[in-house]
């Protein structure tokens, strides 16, 4: 990073070398103005400001005492101008923008210290649903890396920001962009023609695979190849931060799978099809949905119906993420006796999951205390 900006600061070497006069009564300030001229170029008036004060420019020390403690009070306050400007590390940390904030805990998983990761969404809200405000825009500007989920769960806010970066590298298919669900085995895919009377239908498969710690497992090691490659010199730590959050998530896996093995057929209501694959690796199944179909609010005969599907098959429990409205859940809970449970839809959902792994961990007590 250096080379960087000392290409951008040419006359550099003649600004720090006016100073050399005062450096010598600061027993290291010679070294810190060295370290200091890659970030020169970041003050442009800096050179002038700084061979006013060389003894060589008409004016020299015997000139008293009070003269030379004025320039040396003007040199003090330039220096400390010029550090406000000089980055906080040395060398600067991957900006990874993620869609969602369980994206942005797992990236920071694959990067550790090596990279910096903020989401544009937090884990309370609908993922489908984020307000496209300029603000999102600026932060993908910055963005070395945008990873998002993909299976058009973004479709409807995600590509006009991107647009509006001004950032070509982070384009679909670009250098420095990764989908997330590129790399894990996607579910739900549509077997035959898809258009709107199917309601929200996501036409490549299901896109909420968050709940599934065999698929965080696969997006973290995709995260760190891909940081491999903009970031060679690092591949080495980036490939041991993913065994070892394999490592961690597979003896949770073993864990979280002992609590739902008695449990396994148990059928269960969710409000929209966010929870397939959480089904597929917990044992448990759907025995319907609150949503007719994927994002179309519900009819009173659909819930009607729904209450006689809770009463046949012994349903305990009602999911619904805590970002959906629960009236129709409470509808059916009210005629049926099944419980409705709150739950978080992603890290930071709810309070006490700010990590993936305390986020399964309270999925899973919600769940398998609910069907008790």
């Amino acid at each position: 990073m250096n080379a960087i900006y000392a290409a951008r600061a040419p006359h550099a070497g003649r600004l720090f070398n006016s100073l050399s006069p005062y450096a010598a009564r600061a027993p290291h300030a010679g070294r810190l103005l060295n370290s200091l001229s890659p970030y020169a170029a970041r003050a442009p008036h800096a050179g002038r400001l700084f061979n006013s004060l060389s003894p060589d420019g008409g004016e020299g020390w015997g000139e008293g005492r009070s003269r030379n403690a004025a320039r040396l009070r003007i040199a003090a306050t330039a220096l400390a101008a010029l550090l406000s400007l000089v980055p906080a590390h040395a060398a600067a940390a991957l900006n990874i923008v993620t869609t969602t904030e369980g994206l942005a805990t797992l990236a920071k998983e694959a990067g550790g210290d090596k990279v910096q990761s903020q989401s544009l969404s937090r884990g309370i809200q609908d993922p489908h649903f984020v307000d496209a405000n300029p603000a999102l825009a600026v932060k993908l500007r910055a963005a070395d890396l945008l990873v998002d989920v993909g299976l058009d769960l973004e479709i409807g806010w995600l590509p006009p920001l991107v647009n509006q970066s001004r950032n070509p590298e982070i384009q679909p298919n670009g250098p420095r962009r990764f989908t997330a669900a590129s790399v894990i085995h996607v579910l739900d895919v549509p077997t035959g023609p898809v258009d709107r009377s199917l309601g929200d239908l996501h036409p490549a498969g299901n896109p909420h695979f968050m709940d599934d710690p065999r698929a965080a497992v696969a997006v973290v090691a995709g995260l760190a190849r891909k940081l491999s490659q903009l970031d060679p010199a690092n591949a080495a730590t980036y490939a041991q931060h993913s065994a070892d959050f394999q490592r961690r998530i597979e003896a949770d896996l073993a864990r979280w799978k002992s609590v739902f093995a008695p449990l396994r057929g148990r059928p269960i209501v969710a409000q929209h099809q966010t929870m397939s694959y959480f089904f597929d690796w917990t044992g448990l199944r759907a025995a319907g949905y609150l949503e007719p179909k994927p994002g179309v609010p519900p009819p009173p005969s659909h819930l009607a119906n729904l209450v006689q599907i809770v009463k046949a098959q012994g349903v305990k429990a009602i999911l619904v993420e805590n970002y959906y409205d629960t009236r129709s859940a409470e509808v059916v809970s009210r005629h049926s006796g099944a419980k409705v449970v709150l739950i978080p839809g992603d890290v930071g959902g709810m309070p006490g999951a700010s990590t993936y792994e305390s986020y399964l961990d309270t999925l899973v007590r919600l769940v398998a205390g609910a069907e008790r």
